[in-house]
């Protein structure tokens, strides 16, 4: 791997929070009483339960198991950080559903994806913000030259669909929405 792994996930992060900022916006919209772009905003969140669970997490999950053998007393964190994905998961699959489903003004439905919406937003920033701060630090300073080998051995290397070398026709809506907001 010519680049840090951790630096890697640190990038993917950064990646994922446009996609996210653009999560953001349609559910300010929505707030507001105005009509969010649902496809844009279904778009952004099925980029977001893909790439991630895919590859993101994967990876992630390569270096929490390392880091659990040479570091015990990180394995409440890491148990936690693994949880989150899974609820991640979860919110993500109910959110396209509903952002696909595009509820009217005034519904339960609507004010359900708003809640939720933010709700997820809230968990995606505290678990990112967790992972820099505690765990990728900890494998930095504790992982050998070796250990990172090992670890890039197993990585599959996955082309992110939006960020990648050539983005990929299911995201060229949110490619373009991204490019315009730069």
């Amino acid at each position: 791997m010519s680049a840090n792994p951790i630096n890697v996930l640190r990038q993917e992060h950064g990646n994922m929070r446009s996609v996210l900022v653009v999560v953001r916006d349609q559910l300010d919209m929505l707030e507001r009483g105005g009509a969010p772009d649902f496809v844009l905003l279904a778009n952004a969140l099925h980029y977001m339960r893909r790439f991630p669970s895919q590859s993101h997490h994967p990876k992630e999950d390569l270096i929490f198991a390392h880091l659990a053998r040479l570091a015990p007393g990180s394995q409440e964190a890491m148990y936690h950080a693994r949880r989150e994905h899974r609820e991640i998961y979860e919110l993500e699959d109910w959110l396209i559903e509903c952002a696909l489903n595009a509820p009217k003004a005034g519904s339960l439905a609507r004010g359900r994806l708003l809640d939720l919406g933010r709700n997820y937003l809230e968990i995606q920033r505290k678990h990112s913000e967790r992972e820099e701060r505690l765990l990728f630090p900890q494998a930095e300073t504790l992982f050998s030259a070796a250990d990172w080998d090992d670890i890039e051995k197993a990585f599959q290397q996955v082309d992110d669909p939006l960020f990648g070398r050539s983005p990929g026709e299911r995201y060229e809506l949110l490619y373009e929405h991204l490019m315009q907001a730069s």
